[in-house]
């Protein structure tokens, strides 16, 4: 069976029908994703990568409608959720970071409709189309890259791995030549 998320589609058209996507996909079906998930894990030594990493699940919810009364900016509403593998900068281990977004966005092709756009939907993110027709699969990864975190981390610092345990261990060893320094600068 095909995948309507792979499909070019017009964004009108889309609200038109008031498109609704419900669907689970996989990490290995987000190209872009995939490769920067793999670049961060090849600093793992390979028996520490969690095995089915790629085979974890993506749950996809997309509502199309219009924005407005006179049918002139599609918008697209839904929720994108995953847990993705990725690499813990506290104790450079693998860790699973649970990776939740709101999509709420009006989408326009047209550079002088951008502005109007922007002014007359705050409430919405306002997406500036290249081409005429979308793949809402492109979204989704979008999505999920964009709410990738900056620094990853293991929930709990108690799930980190031995690292993480040997930095706390020397930071409370550490020595401090200048800690007199400020008291003596008051006199």
């Amino acid at each position: 069976m095909a995948n309507p998320l792979l499909d070019h589609a017009s964004p009108g058209d889309l609200a038109d029908r008031g498109q609704t996507f419900e669907t689970e996909g996989k990490i290995q079906d987000f190209k872009r994703l995939l490769e920067i998930v793999e670049a961060d894990l090849a600093e793992v030594p390979a028996q520490l990568v969690p095995a089915q990493w790629r085979m974890a699940p993506v749950g996809i919810k997309l509502d199309f409608s219009w924005a407005d009364s006179k049918k002139e900016f599609p918008a697209l509403t839904g929720q994108v959720t995953a847990n993705i593998a990725a690499l813990c900068q506290r104790c450079l281990e693998p860790c699973e970071i649970a990776v939740e977004t709101e999509l709420k966005m009006v989408l326009v092709k047209e550079s002088p409709r951008l502005k109007a756009a922007e002014t007359a939907f705050s409430e919405f993110e306002v997406w500036e189309l290249a081409e005429d027709t979308i793949r809402p699969l492109d979204i989704v990864e979008e999505a999920l890259i964009m709410a990738l975190p900056l620094s990853p981390l293991h929930s709990s610092r108690d799930l980190c791995g031995q690292l993480a345990d040997d930095v706390v261990q020397e930071k409370s060893g550490t020595a401090r030549p200048f800690a007199d320094l400020k008291s003596q600068m008051g006199k």
